[in-house]
Order: structure tokens, then C-alpha cells, then sequence
């Protein structure tokens, strides 16, 4: 019995509704958490298969797609990390100039160009610099929440970035006042370890929660890394006091 037009096209049809399905509970999917994300095949965390700091951008789709990175501003290795419409956290010692753009890429790859137009530092509490921009940023832009402390436990994995514009997955090795330490994960492929070198300090690492991105660190030592921890009640009173201060 030779196969009819119709039953082709019905066959074609759920083969596709098979794709689709795959496709969505593919690695990529956030809900998985940080290690969940990570494809069958080891690759290396690349957000970008193109980049222009003033024009148009193109997000990799990979497993990093899942993240919304369009909160970081990637064309400075000053790195500066959306944490309110107007306001940026950066590493004290190592700050974005004011006569450098701060330019960030929504999903669709679009720029937006902002200034920053005055600076906080927290140190010596923490190696923190709080920035506001010139202008608020539009909502297609991510702002991150800091994490809780209650995702905060030695061996969980991290999301870490660096100014290659690439994500990394290490570990929570310790936490100690209000500085994280991070360690290599040791089940992992070693393709996404990051030797943290000068340059990628104030880089902002991440945690999953709630199926949502959340700010966990930035950088301020090298190696596996280590920082000041935004889940440290201190440091997010001290952020959001100079944010008001600023306002």
C-alpha cells in the first residue's frame, strides 16, 4: 500500500512536533540549573557568535543561550553589571571611566549606549564600586537580583563570566565575612574552567534561582576566582544605600 500526500504530511508533522519537544527539554533549558545547562558534548561557553560594541550583536545559540547576559556591559573588560535601571556594580579597583561608554546588547542584539555619570565605592568593606548611568535603561535590558544566601553552599556550581565574554562553571569552595572563594568543579570537562587573570576583575559570576539569573559575585581575585558576595546582607544594604544616596 503506497503511503498517501496526506499521511506524508501528517508523518512530517509529528516528526517536527518531535523536534520541537526534543528541542525544548534540550540542554538550554534554565530550569535545569547551572550543571543541567551544559550539553552532552563538552562546549566551550561562548555568548557571542558576533560582536560589535556600537552596532548590532549576535547572541551563540548554545547552552549559554538560556541566560540573559544582556544585563553585563561586554565592551570594556571594566566590566559593569545592571543591578537597577540606572545603576551599575563594578570591581572599586578596577572602574569604568566616565568618558567610556557603557554599552550593552538586548536579546534581539541591539546596543544601548549609557555614560556613567557618578561613583560609590564600598572599599575597604568590599571591592565594590556602585555606578549610575545617565540614563535608566530600557526593560529589555536585565537587571539582576542578588542571590540569596540560602543558594550559597560550598560545591554548588557557578556560572562564572570573564572578559573573553564567555561562561565558565567552577564551584563554591567557601565563604568567608563577605568574600566567596570559588574552586574548579571536579565532574565536569575541563573545557569550562576559567584561570581568572588580570583584566577580569569585576566580571560578574551567577547562580540559578527560581529559574531566574542571580548576581552572586564579581571579581576580585584570580584563578578559580574569588570576590565579594552580593548574598552578604552588609554588602546589599551598603549597594542599595548608595543607590539612593545617588537617585
Amino acid at each position: 500500500m503506497q503511503p498517501t500526500f496526506g499521511s506524508i504530511r501528517l508523518l512530517f508533522a509529528l516528526v517536527s512536533l518531535a523536534a520541537m519537544l526534543s528541542h525544548c527539554s534540550a540542554p538550554g533549558d534554565i530550569s535545569k540549573g547551572e550543571l543541567g545547562l551544559l550539553p552532552g558534548s563538552p562546549e566551550k561557553g561562548v555568548l557571542f557568535s558576533y560582536y560589535e560594541p556600537k552596532g548590532l550583536a549576535k547572541w551563540k545559540r548554545n547552552w549559554t543561550y538560556a541566560l540573559d547576559m544582556t544585563g553585563v556591559s561586554w565592551n570594556d573588560s571594566r566590566t559593569a553589571t545592571l543591578v537597577d535601571d540606572q545603576f551599575v556594580v563594578m570591581a572599586a579597583h578596577y572602574i569604568r571611566p566616565m568618558n567610556v561608554p557603557v554599552m550593552f546588547h538586548d536579546r534581539e542584539g541591539k546596543p544601548v549606549e549609557r555614560y556613567i555619570t557618578a561613583v560609590r565605592s564600598l572599599a575597604p568593606m568590599a571591592d565594590v564600586a556602585i555606578g549610575k548611568l545617565n540614563l535608566p535603561v530600557p526593560s529589555e535590558i536585565k537587571r539582576y537580583r542578588f542571590a540569596p544566601m540560602s543558594e550559597v553552599k560550598p560545591g554548588r556550581a557557578v556560572l562564572i563570566t570573564d572578559q573573553t565574554k564567555t561562561v565558565s562553571v567552577h564551584q563554591i569552595q567557601s565563604l568567608n565575612g563577605g568574600l566567596i572563594s570559588f574552586s574548579y568543579h571536579p565532574g565536569i570537562d575541563s573545557i569550562y574552567r576559567r584561570n581568572l587573570i588580570v583584566g577580569d576583575s569585576g566580571n560578574p559570576s551567577f547562580v540559578i534561582s527560581g529559574n531566574d539569573v542571580v548576581l552572586l559575585e564579581t571579581h576580585f581575585y584570580g584563578g578559580p576566582g574569588s570576590g565579594p558576595c552580593y548574598a552578604d546582607l552588609r554588602i546589599q544594604q551598603a549597594v542599595r544605600a548608595a543607590i539612593a544616596e545617588m537617585r
